[in-house]
């Protein structure tokens, strides 16, 4: 059982590498597996890391002496063998092979020009590109962008034309999210749903965002952009407003599945920071112009193991038939690129729970995600799969990790030990459910009749643990409602509806009697399950924070309160 959560390796501060998380501009490319990659200017080491994941052999064509020996240095730092430095004179008649590159990138000169302008340079530019290379640069503020369309018509005569154009967000910095320049749908949907979180002033962005985009200028306003050219056999020609299609290492990954991309366009999201967050492109019909399908890639190959959860996961989930079918998303292929795993799954259409809900105990949309976790409770329970001897040796294994990443002291330490041990010695069946894993409020959207969508299932355990989505649920909807009412306190929310009578926690202890009524879990087993959820918590923390931290992680503060608070009334009624 939990078999997910047990090859998870919890160490703290495994979660804040964020090396891979920049020049995410590379999943744009038709491919991310190539054999040679010229960088005219002078990348930084970090960019130059993640191009060394892409290509064979990078080279580095710049000018500054100076700034080429420091690259040179901290390349060698790194560890990045693969990379070669050049320095020029200028950017003509460099000493590469004609036909050599798959991927040509440019970097942005100090005085901030293109080096496209320079005829001799896009000249040289078509004898070294591969008859399927690119070639990638970024512009930005309008000089450059007046300047690009010139370029532009220019290059389309010498037979490179532009093979997608992109708005990108930020406006400087590492890209997190980019658009086809002129699809205004795609951009409506961006500002709406991706972009900007739930605060007043960010969702009033999104609306001003929104509004430039059904009115079809975007395009003008946004001061960044993303130019991909290739080579065309004649003078093909092409405008940043055509049709943007699905990179091609996807679609052949897609085609394999027997599913035709090529009446899809997209966006693409990259906001995650960290290594471990996932590269995910929205696809959206060409005729339809509503989202299909979500992809998702990983950054890093140790992560794959996620998406390869996700994918068997939501396979089981169909089969087994344990809730409706609307209100999950339905797996469509998996695939790996690059070492790289990728998922595509099926596009659920609503609202953000969060701007749906009530924020009160009688919330239908609450009622709703509270309904969803019963029935997938209750249809999924198997109370013979797993003696409740080998649930306290999976509880055990996460105790013996706890213990060790957080020092517990002796008498923590033995009370978690009891809990663990009121299971083991018990002789009554110890029902497993399809456990969700993290079903916090982020991952649940609202459709139009107010039922819940529940996405995200990389954490997903087909023999999983009673109640742990229950209880963390409640944390994640207790949490929301105390903060609608004015309170940014973590620890304060937790204990107002967890250790104090309030009409959530009157609904928190209802739900949770219905919950073992349903699946036939013994009352004595609520309050070992209670703290192990908790404990797991506090272990999925550890990976975000570092040695130091650990003392201030807000999930094992919380299971110590718990500890401290377990004979309130709250919770005694509660277990």
């Amino acid at each position: 059982m939990i078999e997910m959560t047990l090859a998870t390796k919890f160490v703290p501060g495994t979660n804040l590498s964020g090396n891979l998380a920049c020049a995410d501009w590379r999943y744009l490319l038709p491919s991310l597996e190539l054999e040679s990659v010229l960088c005219i200017g002078i990348p930084t080491a970090r960019v130059l890391g993640v191009l060394s994941t892409v290509g064979n052999v990078i080279h580095v064509a710049g000018t500054d002496q100076v700034r080429l020996e420091k690259l040179q240095e901290e390349c060698r730092e790194r560890e990045l063998d693969n990379i070669r430095i050049h320095k020029v004179n200028g950017y003509t008649g460099l000493d590469f092979d004609p036909k050599s590159m798959d991927l040509i990138f440019l970097t942005k000169k100090s005085d901030d020009e293109i080096y496209l302008s320079d005829v001799a340079i896009v000249a040289e530019t078509r004898k070294l590109l591969k008859p399927k290379g690119v070639v990638y640069f970024e512009t930005s503020g309008m000089k450059q962008r007046s300047a690009t369309q010139s370029i532009l018509k220019s290059l389309s005569r010498e037979g490179i034309a532009l093979q997608g154009s992109y708005w990108l967000t930020p406006f400087t910095g590492h890209l997190r999210t980019a658009v086809p320049l002129g699809d205004n749908d795609i951009s409506a949907y961006f500002f709406k749903n991706v972009m900007f979180g739930q605060s007043f002033k960010k969702r009033t962005l999104s609306r001003v965002g929104g509004m430039l985009s059904k009115a079809g200028l975007i395009g003008p306003v946004v001061p960044r952009r993303a130019m991909m050219l290739h080579k065309t056999n004649g003078n093909g020609t092409s405008s940043a407003g055509d049709f943007v299609e699905v990179p091609q290492y996807i679609s052949d990954m897609a085609a394999k599945a027997g599913l035709d991309l090529s009446k899809y366009t997209f966006g693409l999201n990259a906001r995650g920071k960290y290594n471990a967050n996932k590269v995910i492109f929205f696809l959206f019909g060409k005729k339809s112009r509503e989202i299909e399908i979500v992809l998702k890639v990983t950054r890093a190959p140790e992560f794959n193991y996620r998406l390869e959860n996700e994918f068997h996961v939501l396979s089981t989930l169909q089969k087994g038939n344990f809730v409706d079918k609307k209100t999950y998303p339905g797996a469509l292929f998996f695939d790996y690129h690059n070492e790289l795993s990728v998922l595509a799954i099926e596009a659920v259409h609503g609202n953000p729970f969060r701007t749906r809900t009530q924020a009160n105990a009688t919330c239908p949309v609450a009622h709703s995600a509270i309904d969803w976790l019963l029935t997938l409770g209750k249809n999924s329970a198997d109370p013979e799969a797993v003696p409740p001897k080998d649930v306290a040796k999976a509880l055990r294994q996460l105790f013996e990790n706890f213990k060790e990443i957080y020092q517990s002291p002796k008498e923590e330490a033995e009370f978690l030990n009891r809990q663990i041990e009121a299971i083991e010695k018990s002789e009554k069946a110890f029902p497993v459910v399809f456990q969700h894993g993290d079903p916090g409020t982020w991952n649940m959207m609202v459709d139009k009749n107010d039922e819940v969508i529940v996405i995200d299932w990389e954490a997903g355990e087909p023999q999983g643990m009673p109640l742990w989505d229950l209880f963390y649920f409640f944390r994640t909807y207790g949490s929301w409602v105390a903060r609608q009412q004015g309170s940014n306190d973590a620890m304060k929310n937790f204990s107002t509806h967890f250790l104090s009578k309030t009409d959530i926690n009157d609904l928190i202890v209802k739900t949770v009697k219905k919950y073992c009524d349903n699946i036939g879990l013994p009352p004595e087993f609520i309050k070992p399950l209670f703290f192990t959820c908790w404990m797991h918590r506090s272990l999925k923390e550890a990976c975000r924070l570092s040695n130091d931290e650990l003392k201030n992680g807000h999930f094992v503060n919380v299971l110590r309160l718990c500890m401290r608070e377990q004979e309130s009334a709250a919770l005694s009624e509660l277990f």
